[in-house]
Formats: structure tokens, sequence, C-alpha cells
């Protein structure tokens, strides 16, 4: 069995400063247009949905591996970025424009006792991985925020 942290350092990255994300739809998030977390990616919506945090839970300037949790507490990549923090109620452009994920956003400002954005920016290293690597997610799975380096990140495929 191969780690998530000893893939990225067979490819020569660190996985010491790295960030993995396993993707789900917060049930208070949920809408009649974004049933599932598989509704948000289809909409386009899930490089947006990852960017929205309910406090600074990434840190500032992070590497971040964004997952889609699958069935059986399974996960796929579908992005590898950078993340950098904005102000606090500083809503990216992008974001607030961005209608067809209206409702995602005013459910999670509604939620959120902490609203924190976050600006991306692609990173390639891992391209030639995204909507292929998949990896099996430690329990608990709302512990949706881990180190990439977590040796409990199994790899199944990639």
């Amino acid at each position: 069995m191969t780690t998530l942290g000893e893939l990225l350092r067979a490819r020569g990255l660190s996985s010491g400063g790295t960030i993995a994300i396993r993707n789900t739809l917060h049930p208070d998030d949920a809408s009649s247009d974004f049933c599932t977390i598989d509704d948000v990616q289809r909409a386009a919506a899930l490089s947006t949905y990852d960017r929205m945090q309910d406090g600074p839970r990434l840190g500032d300037n992070a590497e971040v591996l964004s997952f889609i949790a699958t069935e059986d507490g399974r996960a796929r990549l579908t992005a590898f970025r950078r993340f950098t923090r904005r102000e606090r109620g500083n809503v990216p452009g992008d974001i607030v424009y961005d209608y067809d994920a209206a409702p995602l956003l005013h459910a999670f400002i509604a939620r959120a006792a902490q609203p924190t954005f976050y600006d991306t920016r692609d990173l390639d290293a891992l391209d030639d991985l995204v909507g292929k690597l998949t990896v099996r997610w430690p329990e608990p799975l709302d512990e949706n925020i881990r180190a990439a380096g977590d040796a409990s990140i199994i790899v199944i495929e990639s």
C-alpha cells in the first residue's frame, strides 16, 4: 500500500506543508440545486466551494490537494493549487458573481461562524493525476482537512 505522502515524495514534492481536502456538501449548504457534492461538481462550482472555509483552516499560501468525496470513504483528486487567504469578509469577485454557485455562497455565509475565502493559483505538478488519483480517506470522514503526509491516506488508484 502506498500513502499519499509517499506518492508525492516519489514525484519530488514535499508532503510536509501540503494539505489535502476531501470536499463534501455540508448539509446546511444543500438546496434544490445542490443536493449532493456531485451536483456541485456538475455545476462547475467545486473549485469555488472548496475556497470557502469556516475559519482560516488552511493557513495562508498553502499548497492544497483538493479531492471530491466518492463512495465508500474514497476521494478523487480534482485540483492541486496554492491557496492564499483573503482578509476577513473579503469575498473574491469570481465567487460573488458566479450566479450558478450563488445558493452555495449564501448558504455558506448563513451557517459559517467565520466565513473565510481564498484565492487560488493552479500548480501543474500533478496535472496527469487530476481526475484519476483516488485515495481511501481515513476515519472519521468528517475530518475533511488533513496533512497530505498523513500516513492513513492510502492511494487506491493513480
